[in-house]
């Protein structure tokens, strides 16, 4: 059989230069390195195996990985301050809200007096102007005092009685000031029947004295004598039970009798 003839081929450098025991060469085992470089330190490559990626599916999964980050914080962070915020917002718009409102009634509610200074028992009330029109405008009626006028007749008929504004403790007292009276009891009032008479004042009081210092204020503040009639009725009613005045010239006699009446004549002294 004949046996094919090979030319002769140059060995790797790593072959020609080594002290390792020597292996015979055969066809197929050369390396020539000096197709890629002069100098090469690579060994020959007997064997290889295509690459073979690893499905993505068995790729085990990395639980480590770093956590994803909002603002600075965990996702679960982040969602749980953003609630708690929101809860913040909306309790205090509620409670201002709320609030607003309660505040508004109280203002209302305190801008609104009655109709009429004089009588505190009027059922119609002024109130401030607002934005909004109210359908039923609050209605303000101011406590009346459960209180009796009382009455010091008939004890207290023909007695002198002397203005409190005497002491002083009000001022200096005004020499021309008429502040010493005559009471007389159930006798009907002057200032009603005579011509010449004239009202000065009409107020509600509890008591005869409290009318008659009525009378006697006017004297004191004005240092006059103008006015010189009191009258008190226990039995009246708002807005008035005293009424002060002047009348000159007056005659008790001539006066007819009225049961419960009151009446204060100013002396001349």
């Amino acid at each position: 059989m004949e046996q094919t003839q090979h030319d002769p081929q140059r060995m790797s450098t790593l072959y020609q230069y080594h002290n390792a025991p020597e292996v015979a060469p055969a066809h197929g085992l050369e390396y020539d390195d000096t197709k890629y470089s002069s100098s090469s330190d690579k060994y020959p490559v007997i064997h290889s195996r295509p690459f073979d990626p690893i499905p993505a599916s068995k790729v085990p999964y990395n639980r480590n990985r770093p956590p994803r980050i909002i603002f600075g914080m965990k996702v679960r962070t982040f969602f749980i301050v953003a609630a708690v915020i929101v809860c913040i917002l909306v309790g205090a718009a509620v409670g201002g809200a709320v609030g607003g409102r309660s505040m508004r009634e109280n203002h209302a509610e305190k801008n609104v007096w009655p109709a009429n200074g004089e009588d505190g028992n009027s059922t119609e009330a002024s109130s401030p102007p607002s934005q909004t029109l109210s359908a039923s405008p609050s209605v303000y009626s101011a406590p009346v005092p459960t209180y009796t006028p009382l009455s010091s007749c008939p004890d207290a008929n023909n007695t002198e009685y002397t203005s409190a504004f005497a002491d002083g403790r009000d001022g200096s007292v005004p020499a021309t000031a008429g502040l010493n009276f005559t009471k007389y009891c159930d006798v009907e009032s002057p200032l009603s029947i005579l011509p010449d008479a004239s009202t000065l004042s009409e107020v509600f009081v509890y008591s005869f004295d409290d009318c008659v210092e009525v009378c006697a204020s006017l004297n004191f503040w004005g240092g006059d004598r103008n006015c010189s009639v009191a009258v008190y009725d226990a039995k009246g009613s708002r807005p008035g039970n005293c009424w002060v005045g002047s009348v000159d010239g007056l005659e008790i006699g001539n006066l007819g009798e009225k049961d419960g009446m009151g009446m204060a004549v100013l002396r001349e002294d």
